[in-house]
């Protein structure tokens, strides 16, 4: 099974009874199962990404405040961590810890993350010199070399970075500045750990694309154009198919890595309009059964669920207000 950072739980067969989003200052609940929504928990402001532990027993949300953590089992806020303004979350095979994102340029280890008595910042890194806020990097890297280090994209500085993870998350430049690699945001890799893929958003008018990375010889074999607004990925368990969120087409762009090309674009825009709900989806994650759960970031709450995505346009959107079902 593909290791998500979102959710390393479904990698190592935790049991799981919700899937979440966020609001414009809560977190949305629904039942994986039925996709009806559960409850909604209040939390900080400017609420972004949010990952499990991998025993699935915690949910933890980034908001300019810090890192919100839920009990999944009492659905309710058991601590918060004082991080300062962060946005993205990385739970590492260890169940130990969180690796988040701030923004101003620098990546923080948090330490013990399901003892809540013990849960704490360890160490802050700073990877853009003179960070000043809004310089952060990109969202959701992924491990290579059995977990040893964290390749990760640049967002805004075009660029990519490895972390050693057995080094307190010491780091280099993967790949220097290259034009290809603006706006690059989440990361995933293959099956065999040959080659990264990194989802560069170019605007909210024309068509994005996905990068190609040659991890041995830390180099740029291509690009795939996907849709507009592409940020978030994530992969099939089998690590055959890419999935990438198009935030302004409610679209996911599915990518076979077999031949690097896009087999199916399905799209959920006829469904936001049927509810009178915006979708701006862009954070994603695979289903233990490949399906593709993709968050509304509007402030709604939305989650959106694909499936059959290699080959099939058939979704469910769910939102406290109500649901749709493709044709």
């Amino acid at each position: 099974m593909h290791f998500e950072p979102l959710r390393p739980h479904r990698s190592f067969g935790a049991a799981e009874k919700y899937e979440f989003t966020h609001g414009e200052r809560s977190v949305c609940v629904y039942d994986i199962d039925s996709m009806d929504f559960v409850k909604e928990i209040e939390v900080g402001t400017f609420p972004d990404c949010h990952a499990t532990s991998v025993d699935g027993k915690y949910l933890y949300i980034a908001c300019f405040e810090g890192i919100y953590v839920i009990s999944i089992e009492k659905l309710a806020v058991e601590k918060v961590i004082d991080t300062g303004r962060v946005y993205a979350t990385n739970t590492l095979a260890d169940d130990d810890t969180l690796l988040v994102h701030d923004l101003c340029g620098g990546v923080q280890l948090i330490k013990n993350i399901t003892d809540m008595d013990k849960i704490h910042i360890h160490s802050r890194t700073q990877v853009i010199p003179n960070g000043q806020f809004r310089c952060e990097i990109g969202g959701k890297g992924n491990f290579i070399e059995n977990g040893r280090y964290y390749l990760c994209s640049g967002w805004k500085q075009s660029k990519m970075y490895l972390f050693d993870v057995k080094n307190d998350f010491t780091f280099e430049t993967f790949i220097d500045v290259d034009p290809r690699l603006m706006g690059s945001d989440d990361l995933v890799i293959n099956a065999d750990k040959t080659k990264a893929y990194t989802a560069s958003h170019c605007g909210n008018e024309i068509k994005a694309h996905v990068s190609v990375i040659d991890i041995p010889g830390k180099k740029i074999l291509g690009t795939i154009e996907t849709g507009v607004g592409s940020c978030g990925l994530t992969m099939t368990g089998d690590e055959r198919y890419v999935a990438c969120s198009n935030d302004q087409d409610d679209s996911i762009s599915v990518i076979d890595t077999t031949i690097d090309k896009v087999v199916n674009t399905p799209c959920a825009r006829e469904g936001f309009d049927s509810l009178g709900i915006t979708g701006y989806i862009q954070g994603i994650s695979a289903g233990t059964d490949d399906s593709i759960f993709v968050y509304g970031c509007q402030g709604n709450g939305a989650l959106v669920r694909f499936f059959d995505v290699d080959r099939a346009n058939k979704y469910v959107i769910s939102w406290k207000g109500g649901k749709y079902y493709s044709r």
